[in-house]
């Protein structure tokens, strides 16, 4: 309890500490304004502020275990003032805004696996399409009526760009939960995962055509006026070529990172310059495609889909997801609560909370169960009831809904009244209520188990030095001559491999594995013996757990383990406890 209250000390005090600068930057832009280039270092400031910022959000959310976009929210609220130059330019706040959705949609693609979304198309497609369009529908009507409910007017064009800004659910809040559970059906996380990402664009292209609408002058009526509106043959034009020409330029996309592929391939190892051009891609598409009248994003997240990461592109790959997660996914959700007026925010409760539980309970499972009903009735890949339920309490929202509030925002369209506070109070619920839920509700409903081990890991009885390779799949049968080398160098003669499945493990899949294992170390001790050279002892150990969790045993339990090595694809989980190993952690290819 000491602790808890400790780390929430820490995150109050430094909201705190931010308001109070934030209230005292007035009196450093004085300084600024001293100079020719004011307004240029006054925005440079507020940039900085933001790379401070995501710092900050970063540990003080994983000291509360909260999610890090709720936490940004807050510091965005407190650090008003210092962001003003940014907020209150709409070009600025487009640039990074637009800059950071196409990323985050290019790096949505990059996380779905290919083959699992083609096995599951006519279920995302229906879930994706029809049922984000009756999301959308279902809540810009709860929106309408609970302003009339609660005396308090929400316009008719607010309540239909809700409904489209809000409809899509957001892969990145909802994959770490996921990857914490192993599926009865692997087709229920992939779902998921899959519509996740997917709603992101349909629900831009939803919003981008109410956008359409309203720049062009055109007016609601009502909420049934706004959706029909979307029927009509000017806007499928406009919906067509944001499609066709994202199509296009997004396998362009996949075209432009296959060259990537071969460069690397050709000089064999990676070089500094080809993150430069991994950015560039997704930044160069959606230039390209609006230049047709065509979805950017849409470009962006298709060739993310179309493209698949190869080995040889680690240290890129973790450039770019260091430069979403540490600073364009916390930089959208600083701006959103920069753009937040608190006595707005407070007058708009009512409607927002009460909205979210509707959302999140009602229409939710609606829209699950009537597109998706079809195929549970019929065809072989059936979803039973319970993983129905399961795929209808996933709804988080997240960046993409975010930065199209702040685009939305930004527009310049009259009469947006309550627009923001009621989006943010469904997106806060969202992203406060469902991720610490999802374990529970998911090992309720039987449909999927957390992954952690029953029992300690022992190792065989002995007082000799050994070495682990740990792996989660087959990688390790070529990476055990190199491990054996490396021992027999260093006059270690006992090699533990530690297999952990993960999300794959069944008793069937490590006992196949197991019996690979040892057909392996009698191979490698076949031929040191008739070498004449001594034998390694050789132990396997298969683990329902994370890896990660039984290195960290390892190596603060056993005082025997000299070394241990792992892929370079366990840099993908906890990196900073890395550094906190006592025992040397080697990453092989």
């Amino acid at each position: 309890m000491k602790k808890i209250l400790s780390n929430y000390g820490v995150l109050i005090g430094a909201l705190c500490l931010t308001i109070v600068l934030s209230r005292m930057s007035p009196v450093l832009f004085d300084l600024f304004h001293h100079s020719a280039d004011a307004g240029m270092l006054i925005t440079f400031f507020a940039v900085s502020v933001l790379f401070l910022l995501s710092f900050v959000i970063h540990y003080c959310a994983v000291r509360v275990h909260f999610p890090s976009f709720v936490v940004a929210i807050f510091f965005g609220i407190a650090a008003q003032p210092m962001l003003g130059s940014i907020t209150a330019h709409d070009h600025i706040l487009g640039i990074i805004v637009g800059a950071g959705a196409t990323l985050i949609l290019f790096g949505g693609g990059l996380e779905t696996p290919f083959d699992n979304f083609k096995k599951l198309i006519w279920k995302i497609l229906s879930l994706s399409f029809f049922g984000l369009f009756l999301t959308a529908v279902l809540l810009s009507c709860s929106v309408y009526f609970l302003g009339n409910l609660f005396g308090t007017h929400v316009p008719v064009v607010v309540a239909a760009l809700l409904g489209a800004i809000l409809a899509s659910t957001d892969p990145a809040a909802i994959i770490p939960v996921l990857r914490s559970l192993r599926f009865n059906n692997r087709q229920t996380k992939d779902l998921v995962i899959s519509e996740s990402a997917v709603t992101d664009v349909t629900g831009t292209l939803l919003t981008v055509a109410f956008l359409g609408i309203l720049v062009a002058g055109g007016s609601f009526i009502s909420i049934t006026d706004a959706y029909q509106s979307l029927f009509s043959a000017e806007v499928g034009h406009i919906l067509f070529e944001e499609i066709l020409y994202g199509v296009i330029f997004g396998v362009l996309g996949f075209g432009l990172l296959t060259v990537l592929t071969r460069a690397i391939s050709n000089h064999g190892q990676e070089a500094e310059a080809h993150a430069a051009y991994f950015l560039f891609v997704p930044l160069c598409i959606f230039t390209l495609a609006a230049a047709f009248h065509g979805s950017g994003y849409l470009a962006s997240f298709i060739a993310g889909l179309l493209f698949v990461l190869s080995r040889h592109m680690h240290q890129t790959e973790h450039f770019f997801n260091y430069t979403i997660e540490g600073f364009f996914k916390p930089t959208i959700f600083i701006l959103l609560g920069a753009l937040v007026d608190i006595p707005e925010l407070i007058a708009y409760a009512g409607i927002g909370i009460v909205a979210s539980v509707l959302f999140m309970f009602v229409i939710r499972p609606i829209s699950v169960f009537l597109t998706l009903a079809p195929f549970s009735l019929f065809g072989k890949d059936r979803f039973t009831v319970k993983e129905l339920i399961f795929v209808s309490f996933v709804r988080e929202t997240g960046a993409i809904p975010a930065v199209l509030l702040i685009t939305v925002m930004s527009s310049g369209i009259p009469g947006l009244d309550g627009l923001v506070p009621i989006g943010m109070w469904v997106i806060l619920s969202t992203l406060i209520v469902e991720p610490p839920l999802t374990p529970f509700i998911a090992k309720w409903l039987g449909v999927a188990q957390p992954i952690k081990d029953s029992i300690e890991l022992a190792i065989q009885n002995g007082k000799t030095p050994f070495v682990v390779l740990g792996s989660r799949g087959y990688s390790f049968l070529d990476r055990l001559p190199y491990v054996t080398q490396w021992a027999v160098r260093h006059n270690i003669y006992r090699i533990v491999v530690l297999h952990c499945p993960e999300d794959k493990y069944t008793q069937e899949y490590a006992a196949s594995i197991e019996g690979q294992a040892k057909l392996a170390f009698m191979q490698v001790n076949n031929t040191r013996s008739d070498k004449g050279e001594a034998t390694i002892d050789f132990e396997y150990i298969s683990r329902t757990g994370f890896l990660q969790d039984n290195i960290d045993a390892l190596a603060k339990e056993d005082d025997l383990v000299t070394a241990i090595f792992v892929g370079r694809k366990v840099l993908d989980y906890r990196l900073d406890q890395v550094k906190n190993l006592k025992v040397p952690l080697f990453f092989i290819d």
